[in-house]
This record gives structure tokens, sequence and C-alpha cells, in this order.
């Protein structure tokens, strides 16, 4: 193999760096080969903690909190077919910047008041824009 990565979150890199200097020290050719790519938690989904959430159940939410959303405003209504698949699209934009937006190696406390609002660095507000254009 040319390259074994590793993806774990920083709990582990200790326990990484340990091993790939042992696998050196033992004269393992492909220890240098050995990469640990760490990753931060989302604070309050700790699967050793029971706190387990599930992606199709979250973006279940999030287009359920997108249809709500559209149902009270005043502006933007879709109905049918065609809101059900904007409330998905919005609820899987929002997701997707809300986690691409922190640091991929830092722990973050997921907040849907943050992730579904309309306004600042968010998925939505990228859609509202592309939709502008």
């Amino acid at each position: 193999f040319d390259k074994m990565i590793y993806v774990v979150d920083n709990a582990q890199a200790s326990h990484f760096d340990n091993l790939f200097n042992i696998l050196g020290k033992l004269g393992m050719p492909w220890a240098s080969s050995c990469q640990h790519v760490r990753f931060g938690k989302i604070l309050g989904m700790s699967t050793r903690k029971g706190n387990i959430v599930f992606l199709d159940t979250l973006m279940d939410e999030a287009k359920s909190r997108m249809l709500e959303t559209a149902e009270r405003s005043k502006t933007t209504r879709v109905y049918g077919v065609e809101g059900e698949i904007a409330a998905r699209a919005l609820g899987f934009s929002a997701l997707t910047v809300n986690d691409f937006k922190h640091r991929r190696v830092k722990d973050y406390k997921f907040s849907w008041e943050q992730a579904l609002n309309p306004s600042g660095e968010t998925g939505v507000r990228l859609q509202y824009l592309h939709a502008r254009l």
C-alpha cells in the first residue's frame, strides 16, 4: 500500500503517535506511510453515551423545520412536492454549511437555531443568495 490513513477523533492522537513510533522502531518499512487524520466531535452526539443521531434523522428534522419555517413565512411559500423538495434542499444545505464552517479538528456544539438561521454564514442564506442571482 502507498498510505494507510486512520480517520479518528482527536482523543486518539497520542495513541496513534505512539503506535506509529513503535512501528518505526520495530523496523516496519510501511510505518512512515501511516497517517492519523484527526477530527473534532460534535458535542452532545456521543455514541458511547448513547446519544447517537443518525444522518437520516438529522435530514428529516432539518426538512421538517424548513417546512415549518416556510409555512410561517409571509413571502416564501412552496406547496406540495415542490415544497418538500425545497425544504429537503434547504435542510441539507443548512446542515452541510453548518458542519463545514467549523474547523475540522475542533469540537463544536450543534445548534438548530444556528444551522437554520436565514442570515449570516449559513446554508439557508447561501441558497437564498443563489436564488437571487
